[in-house]
């Protein structure tokens, strides 16, 4: 489905800082996307200082503050559960972002305005493209799958409200590490979905630096900026 511009859209944040620190560049992050979110949430893994809590508040009074587990996914399912279903069927796209992005360096609006008018039921902004093995040992299809990368996945209303992804996340996996974080969520998200007829995409377009490498937001970022 395409949005149009009055589209109504939910955002949870996963940030995570062992200092319970936030970074200035995570504030202008959210204050560069908050005006595209008509509700905004973060959820921190692990307590937050006085100071960084009040840089948060400035731009949103939702801040839910859980243990230390699960890595991303357990954070937005936590808060998909604060929020409910019945809530979320509301809006028209679900973004869930983390603060291992940095931006942006002009504007979101030229994203949003181009991924609105594509016709697709979620999308990115980068992917990782295919890997022959999987180097996690724990990916279910026995290789890296291309996909695109969870700092930002955009879920849109019909897929939001289907019964797959509200069985994927109210059945969501124990995670502990950061292999079990890429191979039973991030490296599987988008084939699990994409192979149930849900079509998808991202904004930065990499197929044709895919033979130079298979992980451009790493080792190629200058490029793609």
């Amino acid at each position: 489905m395409k949005l149009g511009e009055n589209a109504k859209r939910l955002g949870i944040f996963f940030v995570y800082d062992g200092e319970g620190i936030i970074d200035d560049y995570i504030v202008y992050l959210l204050n560069s996307l908050k005006n595209f979110m008509d509700r905004l949430i973060v959820v921190s893994n692990g307590l937050l200082t006085a100071e960084s809590k009040g840089k948060l508040k400035k731009i949103t009074d939702e801040i839910l503050i859980r243990d230390n587990t699960g890595f991303d996914g357990w954070a937005y399912k936590y808060g998909i559960d604060y929020i409910g279903w019945d809530k979320i069927e509301k809006y028209d796209e679900l973004v869930m972002f983390n603060h291992t992005i940095m931006g942006p360096v002009n504007s979101f609006e030229e994203m949003f305005q181009k991924m609105n008018g594509q016709d697709l039921d979620f999308w990115g902004i980068t992917k990782h493209h295919k890997v022959d093995f999987d180097p996690f040992g724990g990916c279910e299809y026995g290789y890296i799958p291309e996909h695109i990368q969870s700092h930002f996945i955009a879920v849109r209303k019909d897929f939001l409200n289907s019964e797959e992804f509200k069985d994927y996340w109210n059945n969501f996996p124990e995670i502990t590490s950061y292999k079990e974080a890429i191979s039973k969520h991030e490296a599987i998200f988008t084939k699990k979905f994409s192979d149930m007829g849900y079509k998808w995409d991202t904004y930065v377009q990499t197929d044709d630096i895919e033979i130079m490498n298979r992980y451009p937001l790493m080792y190629m970022p200058i490029e793609l900026v």
